[in-house]
């Protein structure tokens, strides 16, 4: 059987592993702290739990296909239309149904580097070449290096703001001149997936964007706000005709039920979103404050991590947290060997981790 060639080098995506795969791997018995997948720690709404349990006497029917309340939830909430929205199970989904729809076989995008796998690994996927161009001197998308790199083959910029792994951000300098140098023909897929977490009130917003009439689409994702990961439920935001091509390239019913209905209950629960984004603001001033203070580098972050540089103690302490079942996320692979991923936890979690650092540098 001949494979595509484009796929032979092809690796799978490498997932944050759970609790319990840890446990067993490490042999944990005690009680394991995950600041490695950005996932919420303060778990789902207790609104979304009640409306699951009800509905689990229904997941013999399938769900509604056209998804048409969310969609006008969330019109509602950006002051759009519905049809300006395409679902997904998880955002992850809707980046791809952009490569169905747009990309051939030898089409160029621009990625940053380091950003979100999921970028390349769909251009692997479906035979694009990647141009990568690494982040500027603050770890930011670095604009000018972005526009050198455009050609008459790019189809697709992928931006994820704020970044994955530093947590930073572009200010309306910054996508002043992106835009006004990309031509109009280049889509610019603006992937805030920790948009919510976005603490500066200077920091443009994609929807911005959409409602100026630039080519965009705009992706958020319930999973790191709203405390859905494991139900997978993503959106984007586009101009009509770009998400009604999305909509039509989706497999049918690719939301199941629970996600549907948990979504817009999510959208509802102001009260947990708002719990939620305190618990991440005052987390990350404080664990920026008190990783600073033992002479750390932190990285400023406006997503639900923060990027730390711990120089020649980094290995030491990731091992050391990781037999005390604190589990960091290393940025080796990305580029950072010095760095670790934190994900925000709660107040009394990040104390424990800053207790255990202090332990383990002695």
């Amino acid at each position: 059987m001949d494979f595509k060639p484009y796929l032979k080098k092809l690796t799978p995506y490498p997932p944050g592993k759970t609790v319990d795969e840890i446990k067993r791997e490490l042999g944990i018995e005690g009680p394991v702290y995950k600041f490695n997948s950005n996932e919420n720690p303060l778990g789902p709404s207790r609104k979304v739990v009640k409306v699951i349990k009800e509905l689990a006497k229904t997941v013999n029917l399938y769900p509604e296909a056209s998804y048409i309340e969310l969609k006008r939830a969330l019109a509602k909430k950006w002051g759009l239309s519905p049809e300006n929205f395409i679902l997904g199970n998880g955002s992850n989904e809707v980046i791809e149904l952009v490569f169905k729809a747009l990309i051939n076989p030898g089409d160029e995008v621009l990625v940053s580097q380091p950003s979100f796998l999921m970028y390349e690994k769909f251009a692997q996927i479906y035979g694009a070449k990647v141009k990568v161009v690494p982040l500027d001197n603050k770890l930011k998308h670095d604009i000018p290096g972005l526009l050198r790199n455009l050609s008459n083959k790019t189809k697709v910029v992928f931006l994820d703001h704020p970044n994955n792994p530093t947590g930073s951000v572009l200010d309306r300098k910054d996508w002043g001149i992106f835009f006004k140098n990309l031509p109009e023909n280049i889509l610019v897929v603006i992937d805030e997936a920790y948009g919510e977490f976005i603490e500066d009130p200077e920091i443009p917003l994609g929807i911005e964007f959409l409602k100026n009439g630039f080519n965009v689409l705009v992706l958020r994702t319930f999973s790191k706000a709203y405390g859905l990961a494991g139900l997978r439920l993503g959106y984007g935001m586009a101009e009509k005709s770009l998400a009604q091509l999305l909509d039509s390239l989706r497999q049918p019913f690719n939301l199941n039920l629970f996600a549907y209905k948990a979504g817009l209950i999510a959208l509802e629960d102001q009260a947990y979103l708002k719990k939620s984004l305190k618990i991440v603001k005052e987390g990350r001033r404080y664990l920026t404050q008190e990783l600073s203070s033992l002479g750390f580098k932190v990285y400023p972050s406006q997503a639900n991590f923060i990027m730390v540089d711990f120089g020649s103690v980094c290995e030491h302490l990731y091992q050391g947290l990781l037999r005390r079942g604190l589990l960091l996320r290393p940025l080796k692979p990305y580029g950072f060997p010095n760095s670790l991923r934190i994900t925000i936890g709660l107040p009394e979690q990040n104390q424990l981790l800053v207790k255990n650092i202090k332990e383990l540098l002695g």
